[in-house]
């Protein structure tokens, strides 16, 4: 499934930057008020986190009303689609980042990375689970926004997004920070 196929590359993605990192730059803003690299992996943890109990008790009700792919949609619904392309990369348009979803403290790069993996494969686990159930007509309320609902197909393409998105920030993070130390 592409879905999957979007974690799995954003999870490689995440290595590339990660895995040869310092602590130093790991923990490091480039200036006040910035994210580090550590602070946009986390998010993206409390992010999925937020995300996975809100599928699973989706999916128990979706199965206890057949909600089954008969003919399943797989395209975003509209508000999804809206979500989807706010946080998109190639969209530049900021928003605030809900407290909740604000890391409050900087755990170290093992413990982060290794969650981030392990949610990972969760999702991608939940994915193939749910692969009987018809994604576009089971309804997840946004964990960033209560009054807002989309398919829960568009919620799983908003997370890759998500994590694009996020990265980026990351990457951006370290070019900035390896430029300052030259």
């Amino acid at each position: 499934m592409a879905i999957c196929d979007e974690l799995y590359g954003t999870t490689t993605r995440l290595h590339r930057l990660v895995d040869t990192l310092d602590d130093w730059l790991w923990g490091r803003s480039p200036t006040v008020g910035k994210w580090s690299v550590a602070r946009c992996i986390e998010h993206l943890n409390l992010t999925s986190r937020a995300y996975l109990p809100l599928f699973r008790a989706a999916f128990k009700d979706a199965r206890a009303q057949g909600l089954l792919a008969t003919n399943p949609s797989f395209r975003l619904d509209f508000r999804g689609w809206l979500v989807f392309k706010s946080v998109e990369p190639s969209f530049r348009f900021r928003m605030r980042t809900p407290d909740a979803f604000v890391p409050p403290t900087i755990e170290p790069k093992e413990k982060v990375v290794g969650e981030f993996d392990t949610l990972q494969r969760e999702l991608v686990a939940l994915l193939e689970e749910a692969a009987d159930l018809d994604l576009g007509k089971i309804t997840i309320v946004s964990p960033f926004n209560a009054s807002l609902k989309y398919s829960a197909y568009s919620a799983f393409r908003l997370i890759p997004a998500h994590q694009r998105r996020h990265l980026g920030q990351a990457e951006q993070v370290l070019r900035t920070l390896t430029t300052q130390t030259r």
